[in-house]
């Protein structure tokens, strides 16, 4: 069996990459950089030199597939330019459906976001059937819509796509610039102190790295078209969060909580700062309001549907902070 993957060199493209090619599948990964030291390296781990912005590098790569696994997108919420945004998730992802509906994939996996929900509504567990509500965050947001839209598009031209809605992803693996719940740990492991807003009773829904990369394969195997399944893990505020990272830690972190308000006033000093010099900052708006907005969810579907499992909080940040440490 072959598999077409794109988002090999990311966090969890990398491990998905070689948890199939360690099962016998042989993996077409297409990669913009082939001497990244981000490209996984397996005997049955095929590279491919290209982009998803352009369609005959896709096509080379899907060529003789019988799945697709479309994870590559543009997360980076420091960009600025939403014709980025637009080019990687929504062209991107229009050649990633069009060369596998015109290659014969059997199904294709797409990889979204839970925040294509919006924030949860009176505090109840965000599920598939909830309507967005509220406007977009960011131009992150928004461009995923629009591909799930274009999604469901090629459903209907005969392409069988299942899209996992994939919550906050925390776990060993790569270190990546974008993935904060792992730099959020490594922080309270490392630190003596951890300056937070005061909003630490916002609840999101933490999912373990290896709950992600089995979801994508069984969702290749059970997923019905045309479907759309959170993979999550735990609820928790940020108080249980900090608290268990601790406790597993045994470390005694102080956490320093500020006014959130100030902390919008600091951030939009900062940036109007770093126009004049010209340097990007660590944080903006949208990244904090992305962050401190309530988002917990139910992967109760995905449970019955694609026989997911949910590993524990504390097993999961036992892992991680194991594989931190020694790294």
């Amino acid at each position: 069996m072959k598999v077409f993957l794109t988002g090999l060199t990311g966090y969890i493209g990398y491990q998905l990459g070689l948890k199939l090619a360690q099962q016998g599948i042989k993996v077409h990964g297409l990669v913009r950089d082939i001497n990244s030291k981000r490209v996984p390296v397996h005997q049955n781990i095929r590279i491919f030199e290209g982009d998803i912005c352009d369609y005959e590098s896709v096509k080379k790569g899907v060529s003789g597939c019988q799945f697709t696994f479309h994870m590559a997108a543009l997360t980076n919420l420091k960009c600025k330019d939403v014709k980025k945004y637009y080019c990687s998730n929504v062209t991107g992802t229009k050649n990633v459906m069009e060369a596998s509906l015109i290659e014969g994939v059997e199904k294709l996996v797409y990889t979204s976001t839970l925040s294509v929900y919006g924030r949860s509504i009176n505090g109840v567990h965000i599920t598939e059937d909830q309507p967005r509500v509220g406007s977009f965050n960011n131009d992150y947001e928004l461009t995923k819509c629009i591909s799930e839209e274009l999604v469901q598009d090629y459903v209907k031209k005969g392409l069988h796509c299942v899209v996992l809605n994939i919550t906050r992803v925390f776990g060993p693996g790569l270190k990546t610039q974008f993935n904060g719940v792992n730099k959020v740990i490594e922080k309270l492991i490392n630190g003596k102190i951890l300056i937070v807003p005061n909003r630490l009773n916002k609840r999101a829904n933490y999912v373990f790295i290896d709950d992600v990369v089995h979801a994508h394969i069984n969702a290749a195997k059970y997923g019905r078209m045309g479907e759309r399944y959170i993979i999550g893990g735990i609820n928790a505020d940020y108080q249980e969060l900090f608290d268990n990272i601790k406790k597993v830690s045994e470390k005694q972190t102080r956490i320093v909580s500020i006014d959130y308000n100030l902390m919008k006033f600091g951030i939009i000093s900062i940036e109007l700062a770093s126009k004049l010099i010209r340097n990007e900052p660590q944080i903006n708006l949208k990244i904090l309001e992305s962050l401190f907005t309530d988002k917990p969810a139910s992967s109760r579907k995905a449970i019955n549907e694609l026989k997911y499992n949910i590993t524990p909080l504390k097993r999961g940040l036992s892992k991680t902070i194991e594989h931190l440490k020694s790294s």
